[in-house]
């Protein structure tokens, strides 16, 4: 009977010493990371043609810029990243214009930006304002290749800062 009951201990601790190893280990991991849809609170965006099509386009770091045509701010961040990319094809970079993908086709064309992805929001601008979980314009988020937030800068990044980002636009990095 001693052994039963033995056995049976050791059963209940080796149980108790795994679970309590499970709960130590999922208190000390990292948090999960962000992911883009909880940032800007959006999956889906409307491209050049009125299409609705995923925010992300596909599985490769991207930077997010967020932008207005009514902005200094983002007038003066898409002359640097033209300057900075100096003609250099940005496949990385989407361009999510709060009043339509149509109105940043212009601004990007000014500057001599090319290859970057346009988009708009699928409703309004005032809809896709009060879903950001960031205020103001420009805005500007780096993505991982799983759709995870690695950085996000509200606001003007300075010109030697942007140098990092239009590396990650141009594909040269894949974080800035």
């Amino acid at each position: 009977m001693s052994r039963r009951v033995s056995r049976s201990t050791l059963a209940l601790v080796a149980v108790a010493l795994a679970c309590t190893g499970l709960v130590a280990q999922r208190a000390l991991s990292e948090p999960r990371a962000p992911q883009v849809q909880d940032q800007l609170g959006v999956t889906q965006v409307r491209d050049l043609r009125g299409r609705v099509v995923p925010l992300l386009a596909d599985k490769t770091p991207t930077i997010i810029m967020i932008n207005s045509r009514t902005c200094p701010w983002c007038k003066k961040s898409l002359r640097d990243i033209g300057q900075i990319a100096a003609g250099q094809p940005l496949p990385r970079l989407t361009v999510l214009t709060l009043e339509g993908a149509p109105f940043g086709k212009p601004m990007l064309e000014s500057e001599g930006i090319a290859g970057a992805r346009l988009v708009g929001p699928v409703g309004s601008a005032a809809d896709l304002k009060a879903s950001l979980r960031q205020v103001g314009t420009p805005v500007f988020i780096a993505v991982d290749d799983t759709g995870r937030v690695l950085a996000t800068v509200p606001g003007y990044l300075i010109y030697d800062e942007m140098k990092r980002w239009v590396a990650v636009m141009s594909g040269a990095a894949n974080s800035p």
